[in-house]
């Protein structure tokens, strides 16, 4: 028997949680109301799952440890990042749940996806098969040809789709569901496999691309570790071991932001985080704990990022306590 499981989110924090044994932390840097959806189809030996976001995200993602997972695009927003290499349409995600992986959403993104367990693709694949993905896996994402792409997110979706008129939390009886998963896999990686998708580019990341990566990801520890602090950008230079416009570089190319737009949107998203936690804090001292200048300061761009005033975040928080 598949149990389904439906979520509909609008903050990116929930939407981090959607997902069954999921490590995620999610950080809104796209100005609007956010609105997020999932949809699980948990079968003995996998799930099919389907994710929907409508806002630029930066996203950390890690499966549960035995799972491997297979995603590809339904629809992504032009410029968007996986590890650091470009994620168009025609990408296959290769995700392990032994590490943790950085997604950037430019936009819309809607993502299908197959989780497996592990320790069952030996039962489930060819040895040759079993090597590829091993392959795969390392290098994280592979080019597919379009009719390719377009093949695998057919057969995803179909079995997605299956449970599509059932209510959240339904058990279904799908037939042989092991064997369903099994084939499933074993489709989705011949395809690969016979698509040549090395040719266009799988390999690692460009050592001069992986060394600009390097200055953001020291920038963004940099910048969480101080969030309080009176931070700004000629000390987010010297964590990150970068100059003023080779940082300004680095972001834009990996983040599709501005360093100083990047600060002020994880210091917002950390006030949210703070705003629906217990407690009535004034919101001119967590502004000022922020690093904002003022109350109407921070309200005001408060209310650019998420569509809504701080004091509305509060009050949603105590009609839902």
């Amino acid at each position: 028997m598949a149990l389904v499981l439906d979520h509909q989110s609008a903050d990116v924090d929930d939407q981090a949680q959607a997902l069954s044994g999921w490590q995620q932390r999610y950080e809104q840097l796209g100005r609007g109301r956010f609105r997020g959806s999932a949809r699980q189809v948990v079968m003995a030996g996998g799930t099919v799952l389907r994710e929907s976001t409508n806002r630029q995200l930066r996203e950390q993602i890690r499966p549960p440890s035995d799972c491997l997972v297979l995603a590809i695009p339904l629809s992504v927003a032009p410029g968007s990042v996986f590890a650091g290499r470009p994620l168009d349409g025609d990408a296959l995600m290769v995700i392990s749940g032994h590490e943790e992986y950085e997604l950037v959403a430019a936009g819309e993104l809607d993502l299908l996806a197959l989780s497996v367990d592990r320790r069952r693709l030996g039962g489930m694949l060819a040895p040759e098969e079993i090597e590829w993905l091993a392959r795969a896996e390392r290098q994280r994402r592979w080019a597919l040809a379009p009719d390719t792409a377009g093949a695998v997110r057919s057969q995803l979706l179909a079995v997605c789709s299956a449970a599509g008129r059932c209510a959240p939390g339904a058990v279904i009886d799908i037939e042989n569901e092991p064997a369903l998963i099994g084939a499933t896999l074993a489709h989705t990686v011949a395809l690969a496999m016979s698509d040549g998708g090395a040719d266009r580019g799988a390999v690692g990341i460009p050592r001069r691309a992986d060394s600009r990566l390097r200055v953001v990801k020291r920038a963004i520890e940099f910048i969480r570790a101080n969030l309080q602090e009176d931070i700004g950008i000629p000390e987010i230079c010297a964590a990150a071991c970068a100059s003023r416009r080779s940082l300004q570089y680095c972001f834009e190319e990996f983040l599709h932001t501005t360093p100083q737009a990047y600060l002020r949107a994880l210091r917002l998203n950390e006030a949210r985080r703070r705003l629906k936690q217990p407690g009535d804090q004034p919101i001119t001292l967590l502004a000022c704990a922020m690093g904002f200048s003022s109350a109407s300061h921070f309200t005001r761009h408060y209310k650019l990022m998420f569509n809504e005033l701080p004091s509305q975040t509060q009050r949603r928080r105590t009609r839902d306590a």
